[in-house]
Formats: C-alpha cells, structure tokens, sequence
C-alpha cells in the first residue's frame, strides 16, 4: 500500500491544519467562543472522518496511477522496454558528458583531489589495520634483477627512502642523497602522442638503472645563516626520513642526533640529550592530529628511547623511555604515539604507549630452538597488532601484542655458516688428533642483521650475510611465516631457496648421531664433510656484503616522478599509465657489520670474486607476477 513518502511529489496531498484558522485556548476541552466539550468533539469527529476519508480516496488514486505506471514501463507503445530506454538515457548522458569536455575541458584539479582523497583513505585504512592486502605470493621475487651503486665510502650502516630518494650512511661520517632510477620492467614503448597515430608507438629512450647521486654531506659543515659547526664527528649508525619528505635524522657512535633540511642536506639542528651512540631511529608514519610536528623515535646505547617533535617552526625534544637493560639495538614505530624496541642482550621486545605511559615487555630466548638466542637485534612493525624480530640464532619470530610469546618461529632463516678449514680449527700437527678434537663442532647459524616490512601487507624482507634477501609471507590469520625464498634467485643449486631448512635439517640429523654412536679417539671421523658438500650446493652469493639495513616501498601509479608533484604527476594520465607496479627494495651493505668489525663477510669462507665483500648499497625491482609475463 502506497504512503504519502513513496508517492510523486505531483501526487501528494498535506492535511490541511485547521488548528491553524482558529485562535488559541487556554483551557483544554474549550473552544475560543466559550462552547462546551460536547461540540469541540463533534467537530473533531466529523473533521476525522473527512481526513480519513480524503486518505481512502488518494490511497485508491495512488494505487491506480502506479499500475497504470508499471504497464506503461513495462513496455511503451513502441514495443520498447524499460531497460532498453534505461540504456539509451545513459548513452545520451555519455554524448553529453563527452561534449561538455570537447567544449571546456576536464578539471585536473578535481580529478587530483579525487585521486590525493582515495590514495589517503587506502593509508588511513592500512594504518588503522582495517586493510590487510595478500600480495606478497603475487610478486615475481626470482625474476628481480640487483642493481648495485656506491661511492667511496667505508661500510654503509643503515639506509632510509622517501620516493623517488635514497638515503645513506656509511662508517666514514658521510650522508649521501640519490636519485632512483625507473625499473628496467617498465614499457619498453610508449604511446602515441596527439599528434600522431594512435596505432604508432614510439621507441622509449634508453633508461637509467643505477641511482644517480645527488647530494652529499661529511664530517662536521658550517652553518652561514648562524656560523655554528654542525656534523658527526664519528661513524654514523643510523637514518631516518620523515614521512613528508623534509627532514632527515641520523645518529651516531658520537651520541649526536643530527636533523638535516632533506632538499639540501644543511644541518638544521643538533641533540646532544643522548649519552651513548645513537643506535636506531624511526619516524612515525603519520602526523598526529595532536600536534603539528612529525614523531620521531630514537634508540641508543644508554638504555633509552627518547621522542622528538620536528616542524618547520622548530624541533624539540619531548620524553624519554627507560625499560631495556641492555643496548637498544633497533626501534620501529608501531603507530601515533607508540614504538617498538629491542633490546639486545636483554633479549626482549617493548611496545611503548607513550601517551598511556605504559610499554609491554616480550621475552624470546626461548630454550626450544635450536640455537640459543643471546641478542634480539632487528624489529620491524606490522601494524596495528604484529610486529616481527631477529635474533643472533639466525631465527626469525612472529609475534602479536596479546600475546607474550611468539606466535611462530623460523630457525636458521638464512643457513648455516660452513666450517672453517681443518688447518684454522686446530693447531695440531698429527692429523688424527685435529680430527678429534674438531669432531663435535657444529655450524653456526648466521644472524639476522635485518628487518623490514611493507605495512598493510603480508611481506616481510630478512638480510643476513649469506648473500641474499629473504622474502616471507605473512599467513592470511597472521598467525605463521612462510618463505618464499631470496630476492633475485642468483645461480640457484640443488639446495636452494630452501637451503636454510635443508642445512638445519642435516645439522639435527648429524648431531643426533653423533650423540648416539661412541666416537674413540683411535677412530676419528671428520663430521663436516656431508656439511662441506651440501654448502658446494648453496647458491652462489649474489650481493657480495653483509646486509645492514633494508628499505622497502610499493610502487604505484601514483607514484611521484623525480621533479614533479602529486598533483602534476596525477594529472598527467598518459605518463601515470607507463608507471610500473611493484616493490622496490633498497639494502646497504657493507665489509662489516653496522656495529663493530667483530663480525666480516670476509670471516664467511666465501671463494673467488665474492671472498672480498663490497661495500655500497643495491636496489631490487621487484614487479608482479602478471606485469612480468607481459
């Protein structure tokens, strides 16, 4: 039955409101000559009725003119239907539109708004947790190429990236910006311009692969605006760059923390609140609501991890943590307000809630590994809930904030180092006696340097000493880690990419064995040599250094271009079209670990060209599956 709210605004009708005519009572019952109740109700009587009766007839009008409607719509006296005439309305909507911008053109500004408000809805989504993307088995790892580039620097310690720039440390106080290059993936033509064909095509001009270097910074520079000396004084350990693209942080073994104007790479500011080196920092990324600066964490080797507040009216310092007991080897910010810390020896993870003034405490070390753990030394975040480690057992641990132990954990994530030669093992001349006396050593599992994430999706990137990255996906209930294998493939052999689960397999297998059979010294066996032939089927290392820090970012077709804004960049469809899809992972590497020389890739036994090690930086393009088939 059809109401007064689903009728056609011709057909509706409004209760007349006689109340309106007549002039107001004061007493209830009473109208305004004086009369008494009896009459009052006998008006609204017959008032009711003719109301009710009014609605009756309408309510039979409405009922009629709607079928009348729907056999009219149905099908009109042309034999045409309603979803025939649907269409056509819509295609003569499309002329329309279509003439309208043959006439003024199309409003790039709007459309830029359009596009800027979606790309910040997907990153709000993603930040809050709301969105969680299943990518990582949908890109093409084995297939991407390294591009290694350098300068002349000792060994690069951490490396931060804001697209299209790169940003580097090394142990020699220098900071250096670059410029990336477009992947080699990307279209090899490009289409026709307007002036020509749209059949043609063009050749695309040959593209640059390696980054391009664009600023650098050494040792202590003088500020002119204020004459003050501004710089590290000893090897820088760590960068950040804040998520508008303007600052750049780094600190150092010489407790500065140091924030750089990014465009130019001019010292800003210089902290001294540290009493110890500056061991990791991390910016969050995004700005808090709160307050107009941007958050930065940072981690040194006094224990602590201090927040910052940095926006163009100024910097300033704002709280300190205490919790770890021991150095904080690495920090990564979780969201507004909240960081996640590892603190070495102490072998724990932290989530701070600043605001709350709380933090979490999650202890690994766990005695059901093979390998005991002694340091965490890589964190990185996968918010809002999860958050990932790794540790000097060569294991990498899944954790969730709800929960005090790990949810997953994969051992000897990056396999096991070969055994150094009988000759280094012992010092004994007789054979037989250095075979003795080297018969229960085992293989050691190589640390995990490194950590990144992609937040919002299920990847997760591992750098060790090996000579690869690790990709591992994240399980869609987030609750276990599975390998993917390395970034680039190399000259893969019979044991690869799952070297790292076949050589702790032997391992176990050996050391059984040598726990069950009665070994006598007139008799000695060499164990190493089934461990000695399964490294000759290792994989041949393709970056020639230890890995020291990873940076990774998703390309999109928003992507900005080097020299060129969102909005610019946006509003030009024709290059947003050649704009790859992707991953683009950065790594520094370096002779020596980020923290000291206790530990080379020299010390790893490696042969030929990769015995040496390099150091510099390398960049992996890593494009989809299907972009890749094309």
């Amino acid at each position: 039955m059809s109401s007064f709210f689903t009728l056609p605004a011709s057909q509706r009708k409004r209760k007349r409101d006689d109340r309106a005519a007549a002039p107001a009572s004061k007493k209830r019952g009473v109208d305004a000559d004086g009369d008494s109740g009896a009459k009052g109700r006998s008006r609204t009587k017959e008032r009711d009725q003719s109301i009710s009766g009014s609605d009756l007839d309408d309510d039979d009008e409405s009922v009629a003119s709607a079928v009348s409607e729907e056999e009219s719509g149905s099908e009109s006296e042309d034999g045409e239907t309603a979803a025939e005439r649907r269409l056509k309305l819509a295609e003569r909507y499309l002329e329309n539109v279509r003439e309208e911008v043959d006439d003024y053109g199309f409003d790039a500004a709007e459309i830029d708004r359009d596009l800027i408000a979606e790309r910040l809805k997907e990153d709000v989504d993603e930040f809050k947790g709301r969105s969680y993307r299943q990518i990582a088995s949908e890109l093409a790892f084995l297939t991407a190429t390294p591009s290694f580039f350098r300068a002349d620097t000792q060994s690069t310690t951490s490396i931060a990236v804001h697209p299209p720039y790169v940003y580097t440390v090394s142990k020699d106080k220098t900071l250096i910006k670059w410029e990336l290059a477009m992947p080699s993936h990307a279209s090899a033509t490009v289409p026709a311009t307007n002036g020509q064909n749209e059949g043609s095509k063009r050749p695309a001009r040959p593209q640059r692969k390696k980054p391009k270097q664009v600023k650098f910074a050494r040792g202590l520079r003088k500020v002119a605006e204020t004459g003050e000396e501004h710089g590290h004084t000893k090897a820088i350990l760590s960068v950040a760059v804040s998520p508008s693209g303007k600052f750049v942080a780094t600190g150092g073994e010489d407790r500065k923390l140091i924030i750089w104007d990014a465009a130019t790479l001019t010292p800003m500011q210089t902290f001294n609140q540290h009493r110890d080196a500056v061991s990791g920092l991390a910016f969050v990324r995004h700005i808090s609501t709160m307050s107009s600066g941007e958050q930065l964490f940072s981690g040194s080797y006094d224990r602590t991890i201090k927040t910052w507040s940095l926006s163009s009216a100024g910097h300033a310092y704002v709280e300190t943590l205490f919790g770890h007991q021991d150095n904080v080897s690495s920090v990564a910010a979780m969201a507004i307000d909240q960081c996640i810390s590892v603190g070495a020896r102490d072998r724990t993870a932290r989530l701070w809630k600043v605001v709350e003034e709380t933090q979490l405490v999650f202890r690994g070390g766990s005695s059901k590994n093979t390998y005991q753990e002694n340091t965490i030394d890589c964190v990185a975040p996968l918010p809002p809930s999860h958050f990932v480690t790794g540790s000097d057992s060569g294991s990498i641990s899944l954790w969730s904030i709800y929960k005090k132990k790990p949810l997953h954990t994969i051992q000897c994530a990056h396999g096991l180092d070969p055994l150094p030669p009988l000759d280094e093992l012992s010092a004994e001349v007789d054979q037989k006696l250095a075979d003795s006396n080297s018969r229960f050593l085992r293989r050691m599992p190589r640390w995990i340097t490194a950590l990144a994430t992609v937040p919002g999706t299920d990847i997760v990137l591992s750098g060790s000493w090996d000579g690869f990255i690790r990709a591992w996906k994240v399980s869609e209930d987030k609750r276990t880690i599975i390998p993917l294998g390395p970034v680039g493939g190399g000259k893969l052999g019979s044991a690869a990419p799952d070297t790292p689960s076949r050589q702790l397999k032997q391992t176990l297998e050996l050391n059984t064995a040598t726990d069950a059979d009665t070994m006598s010294v007139d008799e000695p066996q060499n164990q190493p040599t089934e461990d000695t032939e399964d490294t000759k089927d290792e994989a041949e290392p393709l970056i020639k250094g230890v890995i020291n820090d990873i940076a990774v970012f998703e390309r999109r077709a928003d992507t900005a271009k080097p020299g060129q804004g969102p909005a610019e960049s946006k509003s030009k469809i024709k290059s947003s079209e050649l704009e790859p899809r992707g991953l683009c992972i950065v790594a520094a590497v370096g002779k020596e670990h980020r923290f000291g020389r206790w530990k080379c890739f020299t010390n790893n036994f490696h042969e030929g060209s990769a015995a040496d090690g390099r150091n510099g930086a390398v960049v992996f393009e890593v494009p989809f599956i299907s972009d890749s088939k094309q």
